[in-house]
């Protein structure tokens, strides 16, 4: 359990926080980017602080404080054109550096417009992804990090969304709660899978009990770029699964997964103390010689949470389940009250590692995973372990079943059935493809 005080410390993330202060060292994704070019302008929440996403007609995106200077309408309201952001009330104008560049009305010749300046922060493109920075001004801003699943070439890749009503951080230590996979995603999802309807054969059910296999050892340590993780489950053969290969913790907020061509990369993103965005990038890698076009555009969808009613939308999907176990944990979790076990060493890991970092802080110091090192910024590789011990997408001989790769997703069909396309491809080229035309 933690103290109320340390509880505080680890959780909260507005401004003057200690935890809004670690955070503000990293890159965040805020929004997909194909969003922002059909939007142009949208309000966004992050680490407690109201800011508003736009991308004006010369292509320049920018994000700055969610209100004009003049008479303090919220520029979400607002319009952009090629200059910047646009006030609906009197046409001030904002550029991505926060500047005013245009105050229609006041006398030509005049100043006035360069005494004026509201919030900005950085914001860059990469694998779709808008992600921005909101660190300190007096020093300099850090490099994106192109985490190798996000610059990989031959791949189709996917962004997910949801937001989430609860504390960041009982959303985080999900990642290092290896244990929770074989009850929630496993005998937690097929009794309420077969209740709802699923029976034998369907790739649902399949994935439940892949979920369900026994983890036979878990263990946790130190890595270069947060916490290791690495688990041994019943079948596993010890050869680049994820006992062998397995791929770490990334820190503050990131979970990575890999096995049969499927890659996640998601974050858990603090919008306030009591709101998250869960933000995944899914990358698909099916093999065996497919050639995968050039996405023009990375498409998004938006996983469901609750419905109007408050009930659970979706716990036929594994972060559905996910969804529903952070927000039972209330808003924010009361560590005071819980009691760990020996299986719950990943998360004590993970929180030693959390206050490691906050130290540093506290310090003057940079945490972990902060680059400035064009060099070593070029590709950051992380494990991509092949078996991860249940079959989602090719099973363990090699074969393929359509819809494995893509269960327990709310994928959007269209979307969903290209990816399919691939796999099926793929095994057809080995002649593995079971059951599927």
């Amino acid at each position: 359990m933690l103290s109320k005080e340390e509880n505080e410390r680890f959780t909260r993330v507005g401004p003057g926080t200690i935890g809004g202060k670690l955070f503000r060292h990293y890159w965040q994704p805020i929004a997909p980017k194909q969003m922002l070019v059909e939007k142009r302008v949208m309000p966004v929440r992050l680490y407690g602080e109201d800011l508003v996403l736009f991308l004006d007609e010369s292509g320049r995106m920018g994000l700055v404080g969610e209100r004009c200077a003049h008479r303090l309408v919220k520029l979400e309201c607002g319009f952009t054109n090629k200059d910047g952001i646009r006030c609906p009330y009197h046409g001030w104008t904002y550029d991505g550096e926060g500047r005013c560049v245009d105050q229609p009305g006041e006398p030509a010749g005049s100043t006035f417009k360069d005494k004026i300046r509201i919030p900005a922060y950085p914001v860059q493109e990469l694998a779709g992804i808008v992600f921005a920075y909101l660190g300190p001004k007096d020093k300099p801003v850090p490099l994106l990090p192109r985490w190798n699943r996000l610059v990989w070439d031959n791949c189709y890749r996917v962004i997910a969304y949801a937001i989430v009503p609860c504390n960041w951080l009982q959303c985080m230590e999900n990642t290092p709660d290896v244990m929770h996979t074989m009850y929630l995603h496993g005998e937690y999802a097929e009794r309420w899978l077969r209740e709802h309807g699923a029976a034998d054969g369907d790739a649902s059910i399949a994935l439940a009990q892949g979920f369900a296999r026994q983890i036979i050892k878990h263990d946790y340590g130190p890595h270069k770029y947060g916490l290791h993780r690495a688990w041994f489950i019943e079948g596993q053969s010890q050869k680049n699964d994820t006992w062998t290969s397995s791929a770490p913790l990334v820190f503050p907020n990131t979970h990575v997964t890999s096995g049969s061509g499927r890659h996640d990369f998601g974050w858990r993103i603090p919008i306030d103390d009591t709101h998250t965005m869960q933000f995944v990038l899914r990358s698909f890698r099916p093999g065996n010689g497919v050639e995968i076009p050039p996405q023009k555009v990375i498409p998004y969808y938006e996983m469901p949470v609750r419905d109007e009613k408050g009930n659970f939308l979706s716990l036929d999907t594994v972060n559905g389940q996910d969804f529903m176990a952070w927000t039972m944990q209330g808003e924010i979790m009361d560590r005071t009250q819980e009691r760990l076990g020996d299986s719950d060493r990943g998360v004590i890991a993970y929180r030693q590692l959390l206050r490691e970092q906050l130290a540093r802080v506290e310090a003057g110091q940079e945490p972990i995973n902060v680059f400035h090192d064009e060099a070593q910024n070029e590709c950051i590789d992380l494990p991509v372990p092949w078996d991860r011990g249940h079959a989602w997408g090719f099973d363990k001989d090699g074969s393929y079943k359509r819809g494995a790769v893509t269960a327990s997703d709310r994928l959007p069909p269209a979307i969903a059935e290209e990816i399919e396309d691939l796999y099926v491809e793929a095994a057809r080229r080995k002649n593995l493809l079971v059951g599927a035309k």
